[in-house]
């Protein structure tokens, strides 16, 4: 079961082959989420890049016949490629809540079927902060699933977790309501979790575990 339309998320996922092929990059957001979970493909493509590889990244762009610009109101750059969106942070250009300079500093990497990818703690705590700005949106519903599917998929360091949600200053009860309020999420992560008691279930395993 697919939210966005097969034909786009196939078209993102080739394009997002090709960049691999072409450039060094670590990918964050709902494409690094699918590398762990392998539950919901994205739509668009979120890396960070240093300014080395960032050059080459624009010479693929150009071999394309696109350009890529500066946001400078979001801080970061965009390219779009007719229905995706990637958006590309560098260390002087982004305004998510874990800096891109934070991330290649402290080696806060995975390597997953050849792709660098942010380690899982990390981008739960990127994927907590978008949900609660997109909250009432499409995106924001997708934000819950890549939460749901990273917790329900990836192994998660919960000390890591708390530390970097200290540093960072995010709430992570805010992780527990969204455990405790999504209802049709949880059926993008497995059609068992349709089951209304195997969801239940889950639902008390997932408080239990990350209730801080």
């Amino acid at each position: 079961m697919e939210l966005w339309n097969d034909l786009v998320t196939e078209k993102s996922k080739e394009l997002l082959f090709q960049l691999k092929e072409t450039t060094n990059f670590v990918l964050i957001g709902g494409w690094a989420v699918w590398l762990y979970s392998q539950a919901l493909k994205s739509k668009d493509i979120d890396i960070y890049i240093n300014f080395d590889d960032f050059f080459k990244m624009q010479n693929f762009f150009i071999n394309k016949g696109l350009s890529i610009n500066l946001n400078p109101k979001l801080d970061k750059y965009e390219v779009k490629v007719e229905d995706i969106d990637i958006d590309i942070y560098t260390p002087h250009h982004c305004n998510l809540i874990i800096p891109c300079k934070d991330v290649f500093e402290k080696r806060s990497i995975k390597s997953i079927e050849g792709f660098k990818v942010v380690i899982p703690e990390a981008l739960l705590i990127m994927k907590i902060e978008a949900e609660e700005k997109r909250h009432g949106t499409i995106k924001g519903f997708k934000d819950r699933i890549d939460i749901l599917s990273l917790l329900y998929k990836a192994n998660i360091n919960k000390a890591l977790l708390k530390n970097l949600a200290k540093i960072y200053n995010l709430d992570l009860r805010k992780l527990i309501e969204i455990i405790k309020q999504s209802s049709k999420e949880y059926a993008y992560l497995s059609q068992e979790l349709e089951d209304l008691r195997k969801l239940k279930k889950l639902k008390i395993e997932l408080i239990k575990k990350y209730r801080f």
